[in-house]
C-alpha cells in the first residue's frame, strides 16, 4: 500500500462546531500551504457535546457529532484524492465514565462477574461497589430530596437517574425481576442470558417495548423501595467531595469522569482498537498518535503490541513528557514523541539564562516567589498528593501493608508506609519508571536509587528505612501484590508530576511565564547555541519521524506570546523597572483582597504577551491561572472574594479611565517589541521547518498567534481569510500585523521539503563570527541548505554573510541578494 510521504502535519481539533465536512472544505488550502498529513484529535464517539474528543464513550464508532462514518469517509477520500494522509490521535488509557458509554454501563450493571468488569481499572477487591462521587449532597440527603428517580432510558437501560443528568443501570438481576413484575417474561429472560459487555441484545428487546408495555414497566419501577434497591447495586453514588477520600477505580489524572482502561489485557486491546486498526489496514489512517502513554500499565508492551498490529511502516508517535536529561526508552518500537521537548529546546534558544535569573532574583528579593525550583515543585506535588490523589496513595499504602504485614522482620505500620510512599512519589524527578517485573533495567534502578537518596536526605530515619524497603519491593518483589504495587505506583507518579508541575508550579513560578510550557524546565530556562548544536546533530544522525510543534491544544501560550515575553529576558532590568512603575500607577485600582504581587506580575506579563486583548479573554485566563496555582483559590473550593478582587483589578486595567495612562504606556511598550517579536516568531518557525523531524503546525498558528491556554487556543479559525492571504501580496515583516510573512515562510519551506527532500538530511553547525543578535547557523545536506537566524533580536539585524554562493533565497523566493535580505536567511544551492 502506497502512503503519502511525511512532510508536515497540521493539527485540527474536531468537535460539533468543526466537523469532517468543515475539514474537507479547507483541504485545498492546506494542500496549497504544503501540508502532507492532517493530524486529527480523537474521532471516536465521545460524550455528547465534547469539545476535544478525549472523553471517548465508544472507540468502535466514529463520532456522529463530527459527521459519523459517512462524513469520515468523505474526508478520507478527499485526503486521498489530494495525495494527503491522516495522523490519528487515539486514547488507550481511559474512557468517559458516562451514561453514553455502553461498556461502562455494562460494567455497572454486571458487576465484578460481568463481561465488562475487566475492561476498566476497577478495584473490585477493596470496593465491591463502584464508588460514584457525583452527588451534590450525601446519598441519604439526595434520597430525602427525591432527586433520584428510576427510569427507562432510550438506550434500553433501567436506571437510577440523579438530577436528570447522571444515570446508573440496575443490576441485570434487578432488571430481569422488574421486567417479570411488568409481565414481560421474554425481555426478563434476555437480561438473565445476555453475557455481552454492553447487554446489547437485552437492551434491544427493551427498546422494542410498545407504549403500554413501557407504562407497565414504569409502574413496576415506581413501586420499588428505592433505598433498598440501591443497596443491592454494583455501584454507590456519593457526595462529590467524598472522592478525595475514597475511589474504586483509576482515573485520568484527578478527573473522576474519566476512568482508566485495562488495555494491557489482550482482549481489551483487541476490543478498543478494532476500529482504529481497521482504518489503518484500509489505508485511511497513515499514522497513530498515542495519548498519555505514561498512564498505561506497560507502555513498552503496549507499543510492541501496537507495532505488531500496524506493521513497520506506519509511524507511531507518543505523547510523552520527558524530564530533564531524560530520553525516550530506546527499546520502544515507536517513531518518537509528539514533541513537547523540542518545542522547549527551541524556546530556550530565545531566553537569556542570565536575564531569567535576574527576573527570578527580583521576585525572590521581594518575597513574592521564594525558594529553589526543586523545593517548590516538591511542595506542589505534596499538596496535590494530599488534596487530589489521597485515594490513590491510600490504595498503594494498603498494598504495601499487605506485603509487609506477613513478614515478621518488617515492622512498618500503615502511617509510615504512607509517608514513605509519599516521599518517593514527591522525589520522582520524571513522570515515571517503566518496571514490568522483578528484573529492573539499569535506567529504572538508577532512577529509584536517585529517588531513595532524595528521601533519605530529607526524611526521618524510620521513613527512610521504609522507603528503602519499598524500593526493594518495587524493584525486585515477586508475587501479585508486588506487581500491583509496582504498577499502581508508576501509574500515579506521572499524573502527580503533571498536576504538580504543569498545573500548579507553572502557575506559581511567574518570573518569566514564557518558559512555563508543557515539557518545560524552570531550572533550565535558557539554552546556549553550543548545547543546541549538539542536540540537533544527534537528531540529524537519527533521521527522526517525530513531530516538532510550536503550539498544541495543550500549550499554555501561543508561539508569539512566548516570542514577545522571551524578549524581557534580554533586558530584565528594564522590565523590572516598568513593572514596578505600573504597580505604583495602578495602586488606586487594587483592593486589599487582591491581587497579591505575584498575581499582579502575572497579569502584567499576560497583558503584554497577548496585547491587545479584551477583558473577557483576560478574565477567563486569570480564573484558570488562579485556580491552577492553588495559592488563594481552587477549582474545588473557589474563594470568590479574592477572585472577584483580582478579576475586577484586571478588568479595570483595560477599561477604567483611571488606568488610561497605564494603557498608553503598555501599548507603547508593546509597540516597541512588535518587530523583534515578529523576528522571534519567524525565527522559531524557520527552525521548526528546517530542523530534523516532522513540522507540526497547530490550527491557525500559521499566522501570528497570541493565544493563551485553552479554551483560548481552541477558538474558531478563519480559514477563508488565510486562504485569501496565501494567494495575495506578500507584505514586509514590519508591516505584517496578521502573519502572512510567517504563512508564506511555511509554504515556501514545505514546498522545498517536497521538491528537494535531500536538502533536509544531516546537520552541521555553522561557525559564525560573534556579534550582536546571537545568530545561530547550521547547514543541512552537506551544505546544500543554510539556515541563519537571530536568537537575541531587539531590532532588525543584518545576518552574518553565508559561504560563497550561488544561493537561492527561500524566504524571499528569489536569488540571494545580501543587500535585500532580512534578519533571517534560509538559502538553498540551486539545482545545476
Amino acid at each position: 500500500m502506497s502512503r503519502p510521504d511525511w512532510r508536515a502535519t497540521y493539527r485540527l481539533q474536531f468537535h460539533a462546531g468543526f466537523t469532517f465536512d468543515d475539514a474537507l472544505a479547507i483541504l485545498p488550502y492546506l494542500q496549497e500551504l504544503g501540508i502532507s498529513h492532517l493530524y486529527a484529535s480523537p474521532l471516536f464517539a465521545a460524550r455528547p457535546g465534547s469539545t476535544h474528543g478525549y472523553d471517548v464513550v465508544d472507540p468502535t464508532r466514529i463520532n456522529p457529532e463530527l459527521g459519523g462514518e459517512a462524513g469520515f469517509r468523505r474526508l478520507s477520500d478527499g485526503l486521498g484524492a489530494r495525495g494527503m494522509g491522516l495522523l490519528l490521535d487515539i486514547v488507550p488509557n481511559h474512557m468517559a465514565a458516562d451514561r453514553a458509554n455502553p461498556w461502562w454501563m455494562g460494567a455497572l450493571a454486571g458487576g465484578r462477574e460481568g463481561a465488562a468488569a475487566g475492561i476498566f481499572d476497577i478495584d473490585w477487591e477493596r470496593h465491591p461497589q463502584v464508588l460514584l462521587p457525583v452527588l451534590g449532597d450525601t446519598l441519604a440527603e439526595t434520597l430525602t430530596q427525591g432527586a433520584i428517580k428510576l427510569e427507562l432510558t432510550g438506550e434500553g437501560w433501567l436506571v437510577a437517574c440523579a438530577y436528570g443528568e447522571h444515570a446508573w443501570p440496575l443490576r441485570g438481576e434487578d432488571a430481569a425481576g422488574l421486567l417479570e413484575a411488568a409481565s414481560l417474561p421474554r425481555q426478563a429472560h434476555l437480561w438473565h442470558s445476555d453475557h455481552s459487555p454492553d447487554f446489547a441484545e437485552a437492551r434491544a428487546a427493551v427498546r422494542e417495548l410498545d407504549p403500554g408495555e413501557q407504562a407497565r414497566l414504569q409502574n413496576a419501577l415506581d413501586a420499588q423501595d428505592l433505598p433498598a434497591l440501591l443497596e443491592r447495586q454494583h455501584w454507590r453514588p456519593m457526595h462529590w467531595r467524598s472522592g478525595r477520600d475514597a475511589l474504586s477505580s483509576r482515573r485520568f489524572f484527578n478527573i473522576n469522569e474519566l476512568i482508566g482502561v485495562r488495555v494491557e489485557r489482550e482482549e481489551v486491546f483487541t476490543l478498543t482498537h478494532r476500529l482504529a486498526l481497521g482504518l489503518v489496514r484500509e489505508g485511511r489512517v497513515d499514522g497513530l498518535r498515542i495519548d498519555h502513554i505514561d498512564g498505561l500499565a506497560d507502555p513498552e508492551g503496549y507499543a510492541r503490541r501496537l507495532r505488531e498490529a500496524v506493521g513497520p511502516d506506519v509511524p507511531i508517535v507518543v505523547e510523552k513528557i520527558l524530564g530533564h536529561g531524560e530520553e525516550l526508552r530506546p527499546g520502544w518500537p515507536v517513531d518518537g514523541t509528539t514533541g513537547y521537548e523540542r518545542l522547549n529546546v527551541l524556546n530556550r534558544l530565545f531566553v537569556s539564562a542570565e536575564g531569567y535569573r535576574a527576573l527570578a532574583a527580583h521576585l525572590e528579593a521581594q518575597g513574592w516567589v521564594t525558594g529553589e525550583p526543586e523545593a517548590r515543585l516538591h511542595a506542589a506535588k505534596r499538596q496535590m498528593l494530599e488534596e487530589s490523589f489521597a485515594p490513590e496513595l491510600e490504595q498503594i499504602a494498603d498494598l504495601a501493608l499487605s506485603i509487609a504485614a506477613p513478614v515478621a522482620a518488617v515492622e512498618f505500620a500503615l502511617p509510615t508506609l504512607r509517608a514513605a510512599l509519599s516521599a518517593l512519589l514527591v522525589s520522582c524527578p520524571v513522570y515515571r519508571s517503566y518496571l514490568t517485573g522483578p528484573a529492573p533495567a539499569a535506567a529504572d534502578r538508577a532512577l529509584w536509587e536517585r529517588m531513595l537518596a532524595a528521601v533519605e536526605a530529607e526524611s526521618d530515619p524510620w521513613t527512610a528505612a521504609a522507603a528503602r524497603w519499598l524500593t526493594e519491593v518495587v524493584l525486585t518483589g515477586e508475587g501479585p501484590a508486588a506487581a500491583e504495587l509496582r504498577r499502581r505506583f508508576q501509574q500515579l507518579s506521572g499524573p502527580l508530576m503533571a498536576k504538580g508541575l504543569e498545573d500548579t508550579e507553572f502557575y506559581r513560578a511567574v518570573a518569566l511565564v514564557s518558559v512555563n510550557e508543557v515539557g518545560g524546565e524552570i531550572e533550565a530556562a535558557g539554552g546556549g547555541i553550543a548545547e543546541f548544536h549538539a542536540w540537533a546533530a544527534r537528531r540529524g544522525a537519527a533521521k527522526p519521524l517525530d513531530l516538532t510543534p510550536l503550539a498544541t491544544h495543550d500549550t499554555k501560550r501561543g508561539p508569539e506570546v512566548r516570542a514577545r515575553l522571551n524578549l524581557l529576558s534580554l533586558e530584565p532590568d528594564e522590565w523590572i523597572a516598568v513593572a514596578t512603575r505600573w504597580r505604583e500607577m495602578n495602586a488606586p485600582l487594587r483592593r486589599a483582597e487582591g491581587p497579591d504581587p505575584a498575581d499582579e506580575w502575572l497579569i502584567l506579563q499576560t497583558l503584554l504577551g497577548a496585547w491587545p486583548l479584551g477583558a473577557d479573554r483576560l478574565r477567563e485566563y486569570l480564573t484558570k491561572a488562579m485556580r491552577e496555582a492553588k495559592r488563594h483559590t481552587r477549582w474545588e473550593n473557589p474563594q470568590e472574594e479574592y477572585e472577584r478582587a483580582t478579576l475586577d483589578f484586571a478588568t479595570a486595567l483595560l477599561e477604567d479611565p483611571r488606568a488610561a495612562a497605564f494603557r498608553d504606556e503598555l501599548a507603547a511598550f508593546a509597540a516597541r517589541l512588535v518587530l523583534p517579536t515578529r523576528i522571534n516568531g519567524l525565527a522559531q518557525t524557520v527552525l521548526q521547518l528546517t530542523l530534523p523531524g516532522i513540522p507540526d503546525p497547530y490550527q491557525g498558528t500559521e499566522w501570528w498567534d497570541f493565544s493563551l491556554v485553552d479554551p483560548d487556543n481552541r477558538r474558531p479559525v478563519d480559514y477563508i481569510a488565510r486562504a485569501a492571504a496565501l494567494g495575495g501580496s506578500n507584505p514586509s515583516i514590519d508591516e505584517d500585523s496578521q502573519g502572512v510573512v510567517k504563512q508564506r515562510a511555511i509554504q515556501r519551506l514545505l514546498r522545498l521539503r517536497a521538491s528537494r527532500p535531500e536538502l533536509f538530511e544531516g546537520y552541521a553547525p555553522l561557525d559564525l563570527p560573534p556579534g550582536p543578535g546571537g545568530f545561530l547557523g547550521y547547514a543541512r545536506s552537506g551544505g546544500g541548505l543554510m539556515v541563519i537566524v537571530p536568537t537575541r533580536a531587539l531590532d532588525a539585524l543584518r545576518p552574518p554573510p553565508p559561504p560563497p554562493g550561488p544561493w537561492w533565497d527561500v524566504l524571499e523566493d528569489r536569488p540571494f541578494d545580501a543587500a535585500r535580505s532580512g534578519s533571517l536567511l534560509v538559502l538553498a544551492r540551486p539545482l545545476s
